[in-house]
């Protein structure tokens, strides 16, 4: 479990370090460009569409991701609730069981 933890948050920094490096990248582009700004500009929107498609296949996996861990939490939630009744009900019938086992106590 904790190195799940683990995983996540790297992907979380890996994830962050990309988004740090392209904004960066994007700024140093444009502040030293030897190019006319009709390029450049051509250059950012192609980059941007590039990183809003990333983004895109970033969310889409994250949704997936979440949709299994949510389907496999309630899988489990039921299975401990079915095991939780199970005992109760072997305890109730031992119960029952041992009480036509003992005499009864006497009554005053």
């Amino acid at each position: 479990m904790a190195q799940d933890m683990s995983s996540d948050d790297s992907c979380w920094v890996t994830t962050f370090v990309f988004i740090s490096g392209l904004i960066l990248g994007a700024g140093a582009a444009i502040l030293l460009a030897p190019e006319p700004g009709a390029n450049l500009r051509g250059r950012l929107a192609k980059g941007a569409k590039i990183a809003q498609e990333e983004f895109g296949e970033v969310a889409n996996e994250t949704k997936e991701a979440l949709r299994v861990i949510s389907q496999d939490t309630q899988r489990t939630v039921k299975k401990a609730a079915s095991r939780i009744n199970d005992a109760v009900e072997a305890t109730k019938n031992a119960v029952i069981a041992n009480e036509g086992d003992q005499p009864s106590p006497p009554v005053n």
